[in-house]
């Protein structure tokens, strides 16, 4: 009666969210993230940029938001493009990420530098806008010295709302150096957004270690053959399994799965046969137990609803509610995101959000892009 009431009392401002984007561009790559025979250096020759972004996007997306963060000359540039795909009043979550220990080369500005130029730019458009509209989010990596110290900073001192946590650039996200950081996160309600997709660009370029590969091999899917390949290894470092289990020391943890589970995970559970009813048989089916077994368990649907045949899927997913007490609705916990500019293709930001918007329902689509998005992005430190 009390989640109905409360339900109802929420007043809609009609303003977007979009809770998963990125700005950096190529100077805060590193040098070798492509290839060990192509420094990124090259691509900001500006005919290898446009060349290489046409060439990718239309035949190999995966490498294309590597060519198009060269074309842009700072994270400004890429934040006015993906404004101007959306009305002028939108909130987005601004995620940074940290390369400095992913062993692909140095970049042109490390880790500092990156965040320290995101507080910037989202210092200038707040102030200009007179509202906070965008939200930086800090990377936190457990091999990164004085972590806490630099994420209480961010937050507290630089205009940071939120953290973002990236596994398959190296670590387990249950690692025991990160548990300050989640024990100041669950204290103030801060919101985390975890990297959740068995596979992409973005992983370690160091062999894994014997540690571990030795936990990974605890997990009921392990293939040892993945062991031989950072790329095959990371998927372990990402599944959601490991969220159930950092859930038991920190069950009001805020967090978010993000791209939930990924396309391939979505198809996997609408054509593979399911006999036993397996909730493990597809990150989809894994991360919606999440959700419904987790009160501060979100997750958004960036990079992965691009393909249109989700969509129906993605409307079930909103609609769905239970009447115990003991689980919790996946509509009140599905964030819209659109992962820009990660996903690189002809489909641009605008036409994909009016396409989804106009598919789902007024209420369906304000679910997803205002209401679940500002209790997941809301804090209780002294911060707005």
């Amino acid at each position: 009666m009390e989640k109905q009431e409360e339900e109802k009392s929420v007043q809609i401002r009609y303003q977007i969210h979009n809770c998963h984007t990125h700005v950096f561009t190529m100077d805060y790559i590193p040098k070798y993230f492509l290839s060990r025979f192509f420094p990124t250096q090259w691509a900001k020759r500006k005919w290898v940029a446009h060349l290489g972004n046409f060439m990718f996007k239309k035949y190999w997306n995966r490498y294309a938001a590597f060519f198009y963060s060269a074309i842009k000359d700072s994270q400004m540039d890429v934040l006015k493009e993906l404004r101007g795909y959306y009305p002028s009043n939108t909130k987005f979550s601004i995620l940074s990420v940290d390369f400095d220990f992913m062993n692909a080369g140095p970049p042109k500005y490390d880790f500092i530098q990156q965040i320290n130029h995101l507080a910037k730019v989202a210092s200038e458009v707040n102030i200009a806008e007179k509202e906070e509209l965008i939200l930086p989010f800090i990377c936190i990596d457990p091999r990164r010295e004085n972590l806490l110290d630099l994420v209480k900073k961010y937050i507290q001192e630089k205009g940071f709302r939120g953290m973002k946590l990236y596994p398959s650039l190296g670590f387990f996200p249950d690692d025991e150096r990160l548990h300050p950081v989640y024990e100041y996160a669950e204290k103030y309600q801060l919101p985390i957004t975890a990297h959740c997709i068995p596979k992409n660009k973005n992983h370690f370029r160091f062999k894994p270690t014997q540690e571990m590969i030795d936990k990974a091999k605890t997990m009921d899917n392990f293939n040892p053959k993945d062991a031989r390949k950072s790329y095959d290894f990371a998927q372990y470092l990402n599944d959601p399994v490991w969220y159930d289990k950092l859930l038991q020391d920190f069950p009001n943890l805020k967090i978010n799965l993000a791209h939930f589970g990924g396309n391939k995970e979505w198809d996997k559970y609408l054509d593979t046969p399911n006999e036993n009813f397996d909730k493990n048989l597809n990150w989809y089916s894994k991360i919606r137990e999440l959700l419904k077994k987790h009160p501060n368990v979100y997750s958004d649907i960036s990079f992965t609803v691009f393909d249109s045949k989700l969509y129906p899927l993605l409307k079930n997913l909103i609609n769905s509610e239970y009447k115990s007490s003991k689980i919790y609705s996946p509509k009140d916990k599905v964030l819209f995101g659109t992962d820009f500019y990660m996903l690189q293709k002809d489909y641009k930001e605008r036409r994909f959000g009016m396409d989804l918007r106009g598919y789902l329902t007024d209420e369906e689509y304000w679910q997803i892009a205002e209401i679940n998005p500002r209790k997941f992005l809301s804090n209780t430190l002294d911060i707005k």
